[in-house]
């Protein structure tokens, strides 16, 4: 008989905000259990009011009451598919989430967690019959869902696809646990991916309209957009610029910001070295020290309300309002064009395209291939100067405003 406390509380702290989790004990072998939130523990109980639990005896209330009615202890195949699903994309309690991320130290981030459960939640979770428990899944209930999102129209084929694999992840790792039956889960049809191609401007409108952001726009918006064309820069990567990574006449691409993640290494885990112009080097450290809200990181690009990262929708959206203040399109033929923030990198890997080798510009750009390094490539001075004749040739004659001799009047 194990005499050993029922469970073990803890508290963490998060952008001032505090979330309560326990650690119950198995009553049989006194075998700690995987942490669980004391928040979902709440909804459990039926209390769905998302105002966080601040005492701890407010936490140990829940506990007690979830112990007493059974809630902890339940047999795992007694489980729901909807519960299951919602724990196993849980960044925080996930047990698949925090193998992979023990053996691959970033395979799986917090914003990729959270936008999995998000789209189980939303588009899947309502397709499925009420109930359903893990034990009872088919490879029927899959193809059903499958056929329903494609037959109701409103999402991109990849994003069905990124749906279904949701689903299939968490079910594998099922089979591969002994929940469910080896052989439940087999392949799904993957949909041609019917995605818009992404809609680049011609110089000419690139031109006319970065004149347009250079006189009428706020200056982080002209510079961000320069960046971006020049180098290939992804829009996280320039919410996490920061004056450290700017050097003469280059820039160190080592972090991106993500919404949830925070900083993060750059997307395909490689850090590059990118060359960029030396005026326009110094407009970004000018920008950076703008800032109000200096700190330790002088970001370059900082939100003027907390000095902080801008939001994953500035770019875009103050891209939007430049195109369509710049009359260079409609509403309608920006739609329909497809053209976005990210057009930007696309812009860079096209103008660059032929005047450098293919090798080169990925190490540039940042595109992943078997050929580069796994972690960290340097760019040799030779091929730093040809990618730098390249930007000059092929970029800065349409990029009106950046002058070797011209100041931050715009600041």
């Amino acid at each position: 008989m194990n005499n050993s406390a029922p469970y073990t509380l803890c508290r963490l702290t998060r952008q001032e905000r505090t979330y309560w989790y326990v650690l119950y004990r198995d009553p049989e072998t006194g075998v700690r259990l995987n942490k669980k939130s004391v928040e979902k523990l709440r909804k459990e109980l039926g209390n769905h009011t998302d105002k966080p639990i601040k005492r701890r005896d407010e936490a140990v209330r829940i506990c007690q009451e979830a112990l007493e009615k059974g809630i902890v202890f339940n047999r795992q195949e007694d489980q729901t598919l909807t519960d299951y699903l919602m724990q196993f994309w849980d960044f925080d309690t996930s047990k698949y989430i925090e193998r992979k991320n023990t053996l691959n130290p970033g395979a799986i981030s917090r914003d990729y967690a959270y936008t999995r459960r998000l789209l189980f939640k939303k588009h899947v979770q309502p397709l499925l019959p009420a109930g359903l428990k893990l034990s009872q899944i088919q490879m029927r209930h899959l193809k059903d869902v499958q056929y329903r999102l494609i037959k109701g129209g409103n999402l991109a084929n990849a994003t069905i696809n990124i749906a279904m694999s949701t689903l299939l992840i968490a079910l594998r790792d099922a089979e591969n646990e002994g929940r469910i039956p080896a052989g439940t889960v087999k392949k799904l049809p993957v949909l041609q991916n019917k995605q818009k191609d992404r809609g680049i401007l011609s110089e000419d409108e690139l031109q006319q309209l970065l004149g347009h952001m250079q006189k009428h726009c706020d200056w982080k918006i002209y510079l961000a957009s320069t960046l971006s064309v020049i180098t290939g820069m992804r829009s996280g990567e320039l919410r996490a610029l920061t004056a450290r990574q700017i050097k003469n006449g280059l820039i160190v691409v080592d972090q991106a910001y993500a919404n949830l993640g925070g900083k993060k290494v750059p997307k395909g885990k490689r850090i590059r070295e990118v060359p960029c112009p030396q005026y326009l080097c110094e407009q970004l450290l000018a920008l950076s020290h703008t800032n109000p809200h200096l700190s330790k990181e002088t970001l370059v690009f900082w939100s003027r309300r907390t000095g902080g990262p801008v939001s994953s929708h500035y770019f875009c959206e103050k891209l939007h309002e430049a195109i369509l203040a710049s009359k260079i399109m409609t509403e309608d033929e920006l739609e329909a064009r497809n053209i976005t923030f990210h057009s930007f990198r696309h812009m860079a890997n096209t103008m660059l395209r032929g005047s450098v080798d293919e090798h080169l510009l990925r190490l540039t750009i940042g595109h992943q291939s078997e050929e580069m390094s796994d972690i960290y490539t340097h760019l040799t001075e030779r091929a730093r100067k040809a990618v730098e004749i390249a930007q000059a040739t092929n970029i800065l004659p349409f990029i009106p405003g950046l002058k070797p001799t011209e100041k931050a009047e715009n600041q």
